[in-house]
């Protein structure tokens, strides 16, 4: 890669892997030279981003984490961008497991998630909405379908999701037999069993243990003893290993993604899929599958229809459901001129027209 060939705005100068980039103006580019000669793209931790932007050494900053907004958010040499993200987080529940003779995922009817009421009543028993406020600073929006509202044309607003509602969450456990037979306020199994859910929680946020116990104490409130696996939140490396390795250990996990171009859930609920991280299958899964990949998902009304009616197949069965959808926020120091967040997410944004005011970034 050390020479490049490019028809684009800028051509490469230097490349340290992971680390840097440094570009300069392509002058024969089709739409005439950029107006910025050169460009500086560098990785930078977070724990140092903050100072950084206060110190004007940046005039872009992308994906910088949640949990630091309230400490740049009032700087006075920005100006903040959003939009709205194709990031989903979500609750998941291991149903079985992958056969890799099969190439296939195995659902297993004995596995401690494999009652829908137990799965219902956990995403009833959390109020995501106050928890988008505390944590993420309004940043965040409860997700009520696999569909985030940022793709237009097949988001819908008449499917609610599961909003707060910890006495349905209780009605369901109750008819489903999981009651509190000793009386310590914990519900057990329909057998009068002792029932513990383990929670596979990936961290990595300041907030995350925070996070993790309002989880546990919302579902305490309905008689479910939910705890950590291994009493500790994990590494994504272990995440990783253990969630997608079926450790017989995970009751229950939060995952979280983006999505492509198409907001098509094969990849997550296909039977084939090794990131059907849940196991879940069902006829039902498969004949929606077959359905979008028809001729007539040509039509963009018809292909809403079809993954609308898809969310609410998965809002029934329930073998995940989303907990939250995201906004990216894009730092843009005051001396840049003419940029635009959705064109440049997008791959569109003109960078030959891009216009700096200042020979230094505000402070």
């Amino acid at each position: 890669r050390s020479k490049v060939l490019t028809l684009g705005a800028y051509t490469i100068v230097s490349n340290v892997q992971g680390e840097s980039l440094e570009l300069k103006a392509n002058p024969y580019y089709f739409k005439g030279k950029p107006k910025i000669e050169k460009v500086t793209v560098e990785v930078v931790n977070s724990n140092t981003i903050v100072s950084a932007l206060k110190a004007g050494k940046y005039d872009l900053a992308l994906r910088i984490p949640t949990d630091l907004y309230k400490t740049y958010s009032s700087l006075n040499n920005l100006e903040l961008l959003g939009r709205q993200e194709l990031y989903y987080s979500y609750m998941g529940f291991k149903v079985g497991h992958f056969d890799k003779a099969k190439g296939e995922n195995i659902m297993d009817p004995n596995a401690k998630m494999a009652d829908k009421n137990l799965r219902q009543a956990l995403a009833y028993g959390l109020d995501v909405d106050q928890m988008t406020k505390a944590f993420y600073y309004g940043l965040r929006e409860r997700a009520t379908m696999s569909v985030p509202p940022a793709f237009k044309k097949y988001y819908s607003k008449d499917i609610k999701g599961y909003p707060y509602d910890p006495e349905k969450a209780k009605k369901l456990l109750d008819e489903a037999g999981y009651k509190d037979v000793d009386g310590d306020g914990l519900r057990e199994d329909n057998k009068g069993n002792k029932l513990v859910f383990n929670f596979a929680f990936q961290g990595g946020n300041n907030y995350d243990q925070a996070l993790a116990d309002t989880f546990i104490k919302s579902w305490k409130e309905v008689g479910l003893d939910v705890k950590l696996l291994d009493n500790k939140l994990m590494g994504k490396k272990e995440w990783d290993q253990r969630v997608l390795g079926d450790d017989p250990e995970i009751d229950l996990f939060l995952g979280a993604g983006h999505h492509g171009s198409d907001p098509s859930r094969q990849e997550l609920f296909g039977r084939q899929s090794q990131f059907n991280y849940f196991r879940y299958t069902s006829d039902k899964i498969d004949e929606a599958f077959k359905e979008q990949r028809s001729d007539e998902m040509f039509d963009d009304n018809k292909l809403k229809e079809a993954y609308n009616k898809f969310d609410d197949l998965i809002a029934d069965e329930l073998p995940f459901f989303g907990l939250s959808w995201d906004t990216e926020i894009t730092y843009v120091n005051k001396r840049v001129k003419h940029f635009n967040v959705e064109d440049f997410t997008k791959g569109r944004l003109s960078v030959e027209n891009l216009e700096l005011t200042k020979e230094a970034p505000e402070k």
